[in-house]
C-alpha cells in the first residue's frame, strides 16, 4: 500500500509520521520543508493551495491522508482572513482530492475540526456527526466547505472520503492555551478556575487520535462517513486541573471561584470568549465511531497527561538547563580565575608543607567526568601515598596524614579543584565525581542522566552528607540537583560548603 501524507512536521503529522513508518506501507510526505528536498520520499511543493500540482506524489496511491491545514493564528494581520483560510483549508484540499480522484486514489482521509459542528454545546446534547451547522469563523467556515466539497467529488468520481472530526487535541509537544495551563500549574499559581464543575469538555489524546486515523486506512466501515473523535472521557475545566496537577506531581491550588463571578469578570473586561472556553462545554457523542470500527479510544486519559506532563517537564528543564548553563559554566570561569589569584599563597604554602608531609603534595586521579569521559581531578593529598585509589568512603581513616586532616576539615583539599573548574572538567556545583571501579554507582547515575551535566566540587548530596556509600540514594539526590538547579541554590550550595556543611569525599 502507497499512503502520501500532507502536514508531516505539524503536531499531528509527525506522530502519525513515526506510527506508520512501523507499517508495511510505502509513505510519501508531501510538504514545504526546503531542507527534505533530497530524501526520495518527500515531496516538495512551494504551497498547498489551489494551483498546486501534486502528480508525483499521488502517482499509484493507494491514500492519502490530509492533515495540512492553515491554522488559527493569534494577532493575524491578515487583510482578508477568510479568503486566505479558504485557499489553503477550502480549494488547497479539493485541488488535492480532485488530482487524487483522478490518479486513481482509493480513499481519501481529510483531517477536519469540530469547529465545523460548533464552538460550544448544552451539557446535555454533545455534539454528533450530522449538523446543519454552519460556522462563522474564518477556520471553521473553510474546513466545512472542504467537507461538502469533498462529498460532492466522493458521489461524482467513486473516491471514497473519511472525514474525522478531532476536539482539542493534547500530547507530548503540544502548544497554545493547554500548554500554557500546564505552565501555570507546574508553576503553582494559584488558578480562580477550582469553581468551574458544572461544564464538560471532550478531549483527544494525539495518540488516541492517530490510532483512528490508521484505524480509517482500510476499514470498510470508515468509507464515505464522518467521526467524531475524543477519549470518551469528558470532564469539567476543574476536574483537568486536578489530574493536570496529579500528572505534573505538583499540588492542586485552584481557588474555587463560580463560573458565574469568572464569566462576568471576562465579560467587563472585554474577554467574553475566553469565558466561554473555560466555563462553558463542548462535548462530541463518539458512539457512532466505536459502533461502526469497533473501536474504542486504547489509551486512557491519566496515562495520556502523564506523558504530556512528562515531555513538558522535560522540555521545561532543557531550556533552563540551557539557560543556566551558559551562565553557570561563565561564572565557574571568573569565580575559578579569582580563586586561583586570591588563594595561591595557600596553594604554595600547602605544597611546600606537604612535601614534608608526604613527598607527593599534588593527588592526581582519574575520575569519571560528564558523558563518562575520563578527566584527571586534582587535589592535595590528604592520605599517606601507598593508600590503595578507592572511593572515599572504602578507605580508612587510619590513612589520612595529619596534614590531610586538617586539610580535609577547612576544605582547603579542594582548591586545586579550581583547575579542572577553569579547564571546563569540573563546575563549582554538580554531582561528585566517581571512580571508573564504583559499578553500582555508574549504573544508577547513568539511568538518571547525571552524566549529561559537569561534575561538580560540591553539590546537594554534599551538604546534606550523602556520599556514594549509598549508590542509589547519591545517584537520585543528584538527579534532583539537576532538574532543579538555579543560579540561587547554585550559589547556596557554595556557601554552605565554604561554611562547613559540604562533605566532600568522605572517608569513614
Amino acid at each position: 500500500m502507497k499512503i502520501v501524507l500532507t502536514g508531516s512536521t505539524g503536531f499531528l503529522g509527525k506522530e502519525l509520521l513515526t506510527k506508520l513508518a512501523n507499517e508495511p506501507v510505502e509513505l510519501i510526505q508531501i510538504g514545504r520543508n526546503e531542507y527534505n528536498k533530497n530524501n526520495p520520499h518527500y515531496i516538495y511543493i512551494k504551497g498547498l493551495d489551489s494551483a498546486s500540482q501534486f502528480n508525483l506524489a499521488i502517482y499509484k496511491c493507494d491514500v492519502v491522508i490530509h492533515c495540512a491545514a492553515r491554522v488559527h493564528i493569534m494577532d493575524d494581520d491578515s487583510a482578508n482572513p477568510l479568503e486566505d483560510f479558504r485557499e489553503v483549508n477550502s480549494h488547497g484540499t479539493l485541488n488535492l482530492a480532485q488530482q487524487a480522484a483522478d490518479a486513481g486514489v482509493k480513499r481519501f482521509i481529510f483531517i477536519s475540526s469540530i469547529k465545523v459542528n460548533g464552538e460550544s454545546t448544552e451539557t446535555v446534547a454533545p455534539f454528533k456527526p450530522d449538523t446543519d451547522f454552519v460556522p462563522t469563523d474564518p477556520y471553521g467556515l473553510s474546513k466545512y466547505e472542504a467537507e461538502v466539497g469533498l462529498r460532492k467529488i466522493a458521489e461524482q468520481t467513486g473516491m471514497e472520503v473519511v472525514i474525522i472530526r478531532p476536539t482539542l487535541v493534547y500530547g507530548p509537544g503540544v502548544k497554545a492555551n493547554f500548554a500554557a495551563m500546564m505552565k501555570w500549574v507546574n508553576k503553582g499559581v494559584p488558578l480562580p478556575l477550582g469553581g468551574i464543575t458544572d461544564n464538560r469538555r471532550s478531549l483527544v489524546s494525539i495518540d488516541n487520535l492517530v490510532d483512528l486515523i490508521i484505524i480509517c486506512i482500510e476499514h470498510p466501515n470508515a468509507a464515505n462517513q464522518t467521526f467524531l473523535v475524543s477519549d470518551d472521557d469528558d470532564m469539567s475545566t476543574s476536574k483537568l486541573l486536578v489530574r493536570m496537577a496529579t500528572a505534573l506531581d505538583v499540588p492542586n491550588r485552584m481557588l474555587p471561584i463560580s463560573s458565574s463571578w469568572l464569566t462576568l469578570a471576562a465579560k467587563l473586561i472585554g474577554k467574553p470568549a475566553t469565558a466561554q472556553r473555560l466555563c462553558g462545554s463542548l462535548q462530541v457523542d463518539i458512539s457512532q465511531t466505536k459502533e461502526l470500527l469497533n473501536w474504542k479510544p486504547p489509551y486512557s486519559t491519566p496515562e495520556c497527561l502523564k506523558k504530556t506532563a512528562d515531555a513538558f517537564l522535560y522540555t521545561s528543564a532543557q531550556v533552563t538547563n540551557n539557560m543556566n548553563s551558559f551562565t553557570i559554566r561563565t561564572l565557574d570561569f571568573l569565580m575559578a580565575f579569582l580563586g586561583l589569584f586570591v588563594t595561591f599563597p595557600i596553594l604554595l604554602i600547602v605544597t611546600i608543607i606537604g612535601y614534608f608531609d608526604t613527598g607527593a603534595p599534588i593527588f592526581i586521579q582519574q575520575r569519571v567526568g560528564k558523558n563518562k569521559r575520563p578527566f584527571n581531578l586534582i587535589k592535595f593529598r590528604t592520605m599517606s601515598v601507598d593508600t590503595k585509589s578507592v572511593a572515599s568512603h572504602l578507605a580508612s581513616t587510619a590513612s589520612i596524614t595529619k596534614l590531610g586532616s586538617f586539610l580535609r576539615k577547612s576544605k582547603f583539599d579542594e582548591i586545586p579543584q579550581l583547575i579542572n573548574v577553569l579547564k571546563g572538567e569540573m563546575s563549582f556545583v554538580g554531582p561528585r565525581p566517581n571512580l571508573f571501579n564504583q559499578g553500582a554507582l555508574i549504573i544508577e547515575r547513568e539511568s538518571r542522566g547525571v552524566y549529561d551535566v559537569l561534575p561538580g566540587i560540591t553539590g546537594l548530596a554534599q551538604v546534606n552528607t550523602i556520599d556514594m556509600s549509598t549508590p542509589q540514594l547519591l545517584a537520585e539526590t543528584d538527579q534532583k540537583m539537576i532538574q532543579t538547579i538555579t543560579l540561587k541554590n547554585y550559589f547556596q550550595y557554595i556557601i554552605k560548603t565554604a561554611t562547613g556543611s559540604g562533605s566532600g569525599d568522605r572517608v569513614k
